[in-house]
């Protein structure tokens, strides 16, 4: 996790940063709880699945399941073959008994929180005032008025995605709030009627909020139940934006079906949204997002988007894509028929699907090879020699210079232990590539190949399928490599430390 304070632009424009500001508290709660759940010393004793780890905290499943999500996204446990282990910082400084625990420290930190709440008070001199006192219209005022604000930012990025998108009929937004996601659609759209769907109380603060009768050219409001409501008329786009998150999956469900069931045929669907299963730019947010909903809704639960695509399939749509936002949410686009018409970049979601840490774009003139890598190999490594993929054997820097020049594009991908798994994940990252037409795309693993328990290190491999050189074995520079992406990567000082893994996707 970073927020970026070391590093903080005083010219940065994005209001993601500040975003994160507002939830750090999210952060650091995770972190509290887990402390007083003991779930560090349990995940230490041995007790990896959710099912232990519940009956042993007496805690719920469902509810312990989504913050040991959260925890994962930032960096305090991890999950494998769903079994939770301590992340390598937790294991020295948050399990009880050991050298270096600090955990009765950290909890220490929360104790002072309910002082930093009165940081206004202290500064200004004068009492807060009490949210309590604020009539149920007022609170919805401002609710509405906040969200609003944040849809503003967010809309302009979600219709740049829908550019290359013909839409030709009527709109609707359903739990549109104020209605600021159709005013920047009818930029795209003029002259398209549009509906702005949302219960009664809503639109009225809409109106409130946009009293100018020049706002809802176009639109016109109308309040209700999405539940219970009967629409007299198809859409040719119907967008759901933080909308599914308020419900438990069996009623998330059936609104998505009813969503889908009021387009038209060539209708398309947007549902922007915060999801767990997706890093994106901020990979701790959909998580994170799903323990509020947890703590202020009836039964919200941010859904997966896999299961959000489940659910589009079993409805005849012929065409989904999803793309991750640059900041912290994500947009799942859905069409009757037809291919959709999105910009794409297919790696990315490639990658996460494959469970890799992160992927960025290189280009392979910034892919750096040297003859003392290759020496490095030869005067540092106990494996030279042990390993046909690696030198002598394998391809010098030269060769590897020669095949990277043949690309003009390149990607790193980073992922953790087991190696084995990592190399697995690259190869069907190649063959996914290929499968599409691609029929160029090659990789690059990380460390001795881990094909056969015992390479002969001799004679002609058993297994050239397979095999795959590593980046550092055919002279390529990973460090500075990995700089020239803006990554870093600091060599393990000790043992018992966590390995990261770098491979190199060339595709073509």
């Amino acid at each position: 996790m970073d927020f970026g304070f070391k590093d903080a632009d005083p010219a940065h424009t994005g209001f993601q940063f500040l975003e994160d500001l507002s939830t750090a508290y999210w952060y650091s709660q995770v972190l509290f709880t887990a402390l007083e759940l003991n779930l560090f010393c349990f995940m230490d004793q041995g007790l990896c699945s959710v099912d232990e780890l519940a009956k042993e905290s007496e805690c719920q499943e469902f509810e312990l399941t989504r913050l040991l999500r959260a925890m994962d996204r930032i960096g305090l446990v991890t999950c494998r073959e769903n079994s939770w282990y301590n992340s390598q910082v937790s294991s020295i400084f948050l399990v009880p008994g050991k050298p270096d625990y600090m955990g009765d420290f950290f909890l220490y930190r929360q104790f002072m929180h309910p002082q930093w709440e009165k940081l206004t008070q202290k500064v200004s001199g004068k009492k807060p005032k009490s949210v309590s006192r604020l009539s149920y219209k007022e609170r919805n005022l401002g609710y509405v008025k906040s969200t609003d604000t944040l849809v503003q930012q967010k809309s302009k990025e979600l219709v740049r995605l829908l550019g290359p998108e013909k839409i030709t009929g009527p709109i609707l937004d359903i739990g549109g709030g104020a209605g600021s996601l159709l005013r920047t659609l009818q930029t795209l759209t003029p002259g398209t009627s549009a509906v702005l769907f949302d219960i009664p109380e809503v639109i009225e603060a809409a109106h409130t909020l946009y009293p100018d009768e020049k706002d809802w050219e176009g639109i016109t409001p109308l309040g209700g139940d999405f539940r219970t409501h009967k629409f007299e008329n198809t859409f040719s786009l119907i967008c759901m934006s933080n909308f599914l998150h308020a419900y438990g999956p069996d009623e998330a469900r059936q609104l998505l079906l009813k969503a889908v069931s009021l387009l038209d045929n060539d209708g398309l669907l947007i549902i922007h949204d915060y999801f767990p299963d997706r890093k994106g730019a901020i990979p701790q947010k959909g998580a994170l997002y799903d323990l509020a909903m947890m703590l202020n809704t009836f039964n919200g639960v941010c859904h997966d988007s896999s299961t959000i695509i489940e659910w589009l399939e079993t409805t005849g749509i012929k065409s989904v894509d999803i793309k991750d936002l640059s900041t912290d949410s994500a947009v799942i686009t859905a069409k009757k028929k037809g291919c959709l018409q999105l910009p794409t970049n297919p790696w990315t979601d490639l990658a996460m699907e494959l469970e890799f840490d992160a992927i960025t774009p290189i280009a392979p003139t910034d892919v750096v090879t040297a003859p003392w890598v290759n020496a490095k190999c030869q005067f540092g490594c106990k494996g030279f020699g042990k390993n046909l993929q690696c030198p002598p054997w394998g391809m010098d820097h030269h060769k590897t210079r020669q095949l990277l020049d043949s690309y003009t594009k390149a990607f790193l991908v980073r992922g953790a232990p087991p190696g084995k798994q990592f190399h697995k994940n690259l190869l069907e990252l190649e063959k996914k590539a290929f499968l599409k037409g691609f029929y160029k795309a090659f990789v690059f693993g990380a460390g001795p190949c881990p094909v056969c328990p015992q390479c002969p290190g001799s004679g002609d491999c058993r297994h050239h399928d397979l095999a795959r050189p590593s980046m550092e074995g055919s002279g390529i520079d990973v460090y500075t490599t990995i700089a020239n992406a803006d990554w870093s990567l600091s060599p393990v000082k000790e043992k018992g430390q966590y390995v990261t893994y770098i491979g190199l996707f060339l595709v073509e």
